[in-house]
């Protein structure tokens, strides 16, 4: 039985755990636009079923011997009553208007959870005669972004009168998916990271970051939604990356770059940092990667100035397949193994880490942080009853979250940004920027 069980938090959800609060909830709030009728009853039984059959949707925050973990509730009437402070209907929001749409998404990222009382996600839920729409938001410390999207899948399938498989908790940790797999692998592990820093530090060496923030703040404030569609289609993208002999994803970093570089056309130095996740569950022993929880990794490519789109393809590319190539390698074993650490050195000494790195300025420069989950029609079953009109991911971020799906015909790109020293209108000069770059390529 997984009911009161204590869940170890791993060295990202320690991490997620010591920011809580001071970035704002580290939290992902993704907003659906369903197609048909669907009335509130129907989307309480799917999150009350969704709540039954994932445990860690069951879990609050609890002090343990020199840190915390995670107890597991009994799925019982103290469950039923924190589900109705998790699910709320709300009102006043015409959604049809973008404008309000964007700033009810807005409203309910920047709302917290009570993490040590309440359940670890919320759900806004708003009526419609055709199109209703629904923000599920999960904490991080529950599952990272693969998690969430398996969870939106089974609420598609329970509205599609399909039930809700039951899941078992697993381990939390991700040694197993970094670390080499014997001793004998570890001095090339070492030696190959002590290779690779020496290569990043010159790779970065005088690069001066392009922001989208005008100002630097001590302080954390609130953080803002831009919902944004690109003017081309997955198809246009698709056959471009093809012509140019790369993917998709490749693609779309590489004009998020140009758009980044042409803030700051002939400034020396000048790089787009963009960062970018990494799933470690294919680095797992065959039949042991775990389904929910945080497995998620990241690493940066930095573009500079190239001579034209092409050639900016092949230099992040091959920066890609390099840090691809490490993981395999297990070249990253030894910095992420310290990081392990992190119940010894406290949840009090790391948040002191954070918030004196933003007062003085030293959290490390990015453009932005940039996820293409792909097609979002694989997250609808087959022959679904209520299928999705619109898909607008989103994640809490000390840079600025650029996330990006396709659905249908539409590219559909939602920016989040911290308010204390990004403005709503840089992030709007830039996406029209954005637009002039692919008009360019689709010409």
């Amino acid at each position: 039985m997984s009911d009161g069980t204590l869940v170890p938090l791993n060295r990202t959800e320690h991490m997620f755990w010591a920011t809580e609060g001071y970035i704002g909830g580290i939290i992902q709030p993704y907003l659906l636009r369903l197609e048909g009728q669907v009335d509130e009853a129907r989307i309480r039984r799917a999150l009350r079923d969704l709540t039954t059959a994932h445990p860690r949707l069951r879990g609050v925050i609890e002090p343990v011997k020199g840190t915390y973990a995670l107890r597991i509730l009994p799925d019982d009437h103290l469950v039923d009553q924190l589900f109705e402070a998790a699910f709320k209907v709300d009102t006043g929001v015409d959604i049809d208007d973008p404008v309000q749409l964007q700033a009810w998404h807005t409203r309910v990222l920047n709302e917290p959870l009570q993490l040590e009382r309440g359940l670890p996600w919320k759900a806004r839920f708003i009526p419609h005669p055709t199109r209703p729409a629904l923000i599920f938001a999960l904490h991080h410390i529950v599952g990272d972004g693969r998690s969430l999207i398996g969870m939106i899948t089974d609420i598609l399938g329970h509205l599609s009168d399909q039930p809700i498989a039951r899941r078992t908790l697993q381990s939390p940790s991700m040694v197993p998916a970094v670390v080499p797999t014997s001793l004998a692998g570890w001095p090339a592990s070492i030696l190959g990271w002590l290779r690779n820093s020496k290569k990043d530090k010159a790779l970065k060496a005088d690069a001066d970051v392009i922001l989208l923030a005008t100002r630097r703040s001590p302080r954390f404030t609130t953080s803002t939604i831009r919902h944004h569609l690109l003017p081309c289609t997955p198809a246009q993208v698709k056959a471009l990356s093809k012509q140019m002999g790369t993917t998709v994803n490749t693609l779309l970093t590489a004009v998020i770059a140009n758009t980044f570089l042409a803030r700051a056309q002939g400034k020396p130095g000048a790089a787009a940092g963009i960062r970018i996740s990494f799933d470690l569950r294919r680095h797992f022993p065959e039949g042991t990667a775990p389904e929910v929880g945080n497995f998620v990794s990241s690493f940066a490519v930095y573009a500079r100035a190239q001579a034209d789109l092409k050639a900016q393809i092949t230099a992040i590319e091959s920066q890609v397949k390099d840090q691809i190539a490490r993981y395999e390698r297990r070249e990253y074993a030894l910095p992420l193994l310290l990081f392990e650490a992190l119940p010894l050195i406290g949840r009090r000494r790391f948040s002191k880490l954070v918030v004196g790195a933003k007062q003085k300025g030293k959290i490390p420069p990015m453009s932005c942080h940039f996820s293409n989950l792909g097609m979002a029609e694989a997250i609808q079953p087959k022959d679904a009853k209520v299928r999705i009109a619109e898909v607008w991911p989103m994640s809490m971020g000390t840079t600025p979250v650029f996330g990006l799906v396709t659905l249908g015909d539409k590219v559909l790109l939602a920016t989040g940004t911290q308010d204390d020293e990004t403005d709503v209108a840089d992030v709007e000069a830039f996406l029209h920027d954005l637009d002039g770059q692919l008009r360019a390529l689709m010409a």
